[in-house]
């Protein structure tokens, strides 16, 4: 049986879950964008906090229908490139098997991609979408995950405080100028530059996924010098794994932003960086994310971030009718 090269994949269950796709033959599994079915027009669809551990929420779920099938409970993540379920809700789904391939994160892990003829979200609905699916569970309390950028035909905003996604039609296009920062989105993943702590330059991951904020080894080590960190196991979507704590915050300037999440591990994002050929320094997770509001705009590559606050009525109106906001987060 063909089986394809191992793909990229940031899946990592506990700490951080986004899933990337592999190359694979068009012979076997041509490469085709899922297709709107649903009419083109704004939606506002709910999100369900997600807590996998009580009191400790670590992301947003969406009701997810595949070919018909029950509703799954999907992990909303900024990090995958497709959905990614479990054989026992494949089946269940009817979906069709596909090419074998291997998910790598921090581990690898087999599985099969196969094309679902309808997904449904509530009242969104697209037809031919990739679907990854692997042996036993992907995530602990959660059916699988589905990626943020299956709805890049949409500009997105993503309130994390009020839990909803809002898609809304591209009915204009902004001036690509007034954005300040030119893009950094690479394979549908939101990859913005950064300054760690004010001395190392590189990127961070936005990963909606991703169940804690992480940093590299090398940058933990520049952090902290020669002092050991005491080891976190983890258990992981790909397997398990031991990363590091980081005793000392960590600082992530975004643009004018800081980000300072509470809880980072240091772990080995060597293949990331050599992936994307950019340094990847991090990743901010979920608990990091979850006080602000997301503005993604996949078709000019553009990011922003902001606290529920300063989107003031005018911004509101604005974003409601399509028009990209001035001011983003991008490298």
């Amino acid at each position: 049986m063909w089986r394809a090269a191992a793909s990229a994949i940031l899946l990592t269950g506990l700490v951080l879950d986004g899933v990337r796709a592999g190359e694979v033959s068009s012979k076997h599994t041509p490469d085709v964008a899922p297709a709107l079915v649903s009419p083109y027009q704004h939606y506002d669809l709910k999100l369900r906090a997600f807590y996998p551990v009580p009191r400790c929420p670590a992301g947003v779920l969406l009701i997810v229908r595949i070919n018909g099938g029950r509703p799954l409970r999907l992990l909303l993540d900024s990090g995958a490139e497709f959905i990614v379920i479990g054989a026992k809700e494949a089946r269940s789904a009817n979906l069709s098997t596909g090419t074998e391939m291997d998910l790598v994160g921090l581990e690898t892990r087999s599985a099969r991609v196969g094309w679902a003829q309808t997904v449904e979200i509530g009242p969104v609905s697209f037809r031919n979408c990739r679907v990854a699916f692997v042996n036993g569970g992907v995530i602990e309390g959660a059916d699988g995950v589905i990626p943020l950028s299956l709805f890049s035909q949409f500009l997105l905003r993503l309130d994390l405080p009020h839990k909803t996604l809002g898609l809304i039609p591209y009915e204009q296009e902004g001036d690509p100028a007034d954005f300040c920062i030119s893009p950094a989105i690479k394979h549908d993943l939101p990859l913005l530059a950064t300054v760690l702590n004010g001395k190392q330059s590189g990127y961070v991951m936005v990963d909606t996924g991703a169940f804690c904020s992480a940093i590299s080894r090398a940058a933990a080590r520049a952090l902290g010098g020669s002092q050991p960190l005491p080891d976190v196991r983890l258990t992981t979507g790909t397997g398990s794994a031991t990363g590091q704590h980081v005793p000392s915050p960590v600082h992530f300037a975004v643009a004018d932003q800081d980000f300072v999440p509470n809880d980072v591990v240091a772990l080995d994002l060597s293949n990331l960086s050599r992936h994307y050929g950019l340094e990847v320094l991090g990743v901010l997770g979920f608990p990091a994310l979850d006080p602000y509001v997301l503005t993604i705009d996949y078709h000019h590559h553009r990011v922003m971030i902001q606290p529920p606050r300063s989107i003031s009525a005018q911004e509101q109106h604005r974003s409601n009718h399509a028009v990209p906001p001035a001011a983003l987060a991008l490298r």
